[in-house]
């Protein structure tokens, strides 16, 4: 049959078996490809350094581990991976060119210049590979070491210190003693990114340097003008002489504001009190037609003389009143009273002021300031007490108020005026008066820091209003979950909050921390921009401390700060702990 076949049929035969072997071929050549990049994907997200894999033909990048993102300052967006802002895939292209034609090259030292102005050393090694049917470099980059042992513990060592650095969230810098910056802190970057000499400029001095607070208003990156207080120390090196300096800038604007309210409040307190200065001298010059209280008793307790208003104030006419005791007409315990001051005014002779307060037969409520002073009948002789009294409800009424809103204004200075909760300078003053509390108690204190999981991105996309609305529900949210009046809540600084948990041990902490996510869960708020949920999450760090006399209540802030960083370490939208019995 087939060798009577025809020979066209045959040859088409051939041809469509040819091209569905090398479909197949095709098909599984993809396969396996696809099966290698998993597998070289899943080993690459645990590997410990750094790793980049990018196509050689314009270098754009297609995958980078965590390590790599943290080091160099990758930015992943759903399943795209960008450069850094400063770093482009043409500076990329440049760097390769000459290597394209090698399978490989090893150890390449480059200069990489961090967002703190900071350049570090890094060690760059290539692998020739293909990825997506496409011929790849795969790079693996580590920070140069030049030195081991000692070094890498001072590596370490400054590495925890710029740690602690980064956790205030006032603006630190470092100046060597030529003027120049050499090191800050996160909250100096946030704060002045892209303005840095502005940040220095006032204090670019060279030594010797007068230690000091100075005062500058300046601009806020959100367009506000803030006050920023700067204290600037010498640095002393090993040997005892200045090696540079140390400033630490903190807002005070609040602080700045209430003061001016104070100093005004204050100020119509002296005008007030100079009207009613003014207003005394008249009545007195005019004593014999003035309207306020005049009343004269003589020795033996009775009235020889008075005005109308005195007589009112007593519940009587002029006529009435003349030739009565005041002992009948005062209440008993208003006798003891001004029968003590009686006989000090006519037994030495001298004039006391006091305040009496008086509901006339129409309800109406009177202070009057009251002046006995002593005078002679100069028709027999006899003493006996003048009494003087002025109306002065209006300078009471001015004085309660006044009063009343001194102490709104000393309570608004320890009130965030954002979220509602106790300020930083509250919870200072409160952490160090429990701390000392408990030292005498023996009983455990505990401290929360709470600190949002990605809110710069949060603010950075869906704006500071926003970013302002979503601290004040998060506040509402923290406030909800405690209960006792000596709990406190505050917010630490930035997106960081804090609790103050007196007399709880390290499980009460955890529970409330527990509190904490379930309540913020349960409320909802949508963060499409976090890393690790689609809505607002915390990161919480839990110390509890039973302190012991000599011991310094910084030592509970640090371990609330060690457990919060761990939280972030390990992944964020989670609790870690730490208490006395614990290693730092």
């Amino acid at each position: 049959m087939l060798g009577n076949a025809n020979p066209t049929l045959l040859l088409s035969l051939l041809i469509l078996a040819i091209v569905v072997g090398c479909g197949l071929l095709v098909l599984l050549i993809h396969h396996l490809e696809f099966l290698s990049f998993r597998k070289m994907h899943a080993t690459l997200t645990n590997m410990p350094i750094a790793v980049a894999v990018l196509r050689k033909k314009d270098c754009s990048l297609l995958y980078a581990n965590k390590p790599c993102r943290e080091l160099m300052g990758v930015r992943k967006i759903n399943d795209r991976y960008l450069y850094p802002d400063d770093i482009s895939a043409q500076m990329v292209s440049d760097f390769l060119r000459p290597l394209n034609k090698l399978s490989g090259f090893k150890n390449i030292e480059e200069e990489y210049q961090l967002l703190n102005g900071k350049a570090v050393k890094l060690s760059i090694s290539g692998q020739s590979v293909r990825c997506q049917w496409q011929p790849c470099w795969m790079l693996f980059v580590e920070l140069k070491r030049e030195k081991r042992g000692n070094h890498a513990k001072l590596e370490q060592e400054q590495r925890v210190f710029q740690q602690v650095l980064n956790s205030l969230s006032e603006l630190v810098y470092f100046q060597d003693k030529t003027g120049a910056l050499i090191g800050t802190n996160k909250a100096f970057d946030r704060f002045w990114r892209g303005r840095v000499e502005e940040g220095v400029a006032d204090h670019d001095i060279a030594l010797p340097v007068v230690s000091g607070a100075t005062h500058s208003w300046t601009t806020a990156p959100d367009g506000s003008s803030r006050l920023l207080e700067t204290n600037r120390n010498l640095l002393i090196g090993d040997t005892g002489e200045a090696i540079g300096t140390l400033s630490i800038s903190h807002d005070v604007t609040d602080w700045h504001e209430m003061q001016e309210v104070l100093t005004n409040e204050i100020e119509k307190r002296e005008v007030t009190e100079q009207a009613l200065a003014q207003r005394n001298t008249l009545l007195d010059t005019i004593l014999n037609a003035s309207q306020d209280p005049i009343g004269l008793y003589n020795e033996h307790g009775v009235y020889v003389g008075c005005n109308e208003p005195f007589a009112r104030s007593l519940g009587h006419t002029s006529e009435s009143l003349l030739g009565k005791r005041a002992k009948d007409v005062l209440k008993p315990e208003q006798w003891a009273v001004f029968q003590q001051t009686d006989l000090q005014v006519i037994k030495q002779g001298e004039s006391i002021k006091m305040d009496d307060y008086v509901i006339l037969d129409d309800g109406t409520p009177i202070w009057y300031e009251v002046l006995k002073s002593p005078y002679r009948d100069p028709t027999d002789g006899t003493m006996g007490v003048l009494v003087m009294a002025r109306d002065v409800t209006e300078r009471k009424m001015a004085e309660q108020q006044l009063a009343d809103a001194i102490m709104e204004l000393q309570e608004l200075s320890f009130i965030d005026s954002l979220t509602k909760v106790a300020n930083r300078r509250s919870f200072d003053e409160q952490l160090q008066r429990m701390w000392h509390g408990h030292i005498r108690e023996q009983h455990p204190l505990t401290l929360i820091l709470c600190d949002i999981d990605y809110f710069k991105a949060f603010n950075d996309n869906y704006g500071h209003q926003q970013g302002d609305f979503a601290l004040r529900e998060v506040a509402k949210v923290l406030r909800s979950v405690v209960h006792r009046e000596t709990d406190v809540v505050a917010r630490y600084g930035g997106e960081e909050f804090a609790f103050l948990l007196p007399n709880t041990d390290l499980a009460g902490g955890e529970k409330v921390a527990w509190k904490v996510h379930r309540a913020l869960s349960d409320k909802g708020l949508t963060h499409m921009y976090s890393e690790v949920d689609t809505k607002l999450t915390v990161s919480l760090g839990v110390a509890t401390i039973t302190p012991m006399p000599g011991q310094d209540y910084g030592e509970l802030v640090e371990m609330a700060d060690i457990a919060l960083y761990k939280a972030k370490a390990m992944g964020r939208n989670r609790t870690m702990s730490m208490s006395d019995n614990d290693e730092f």
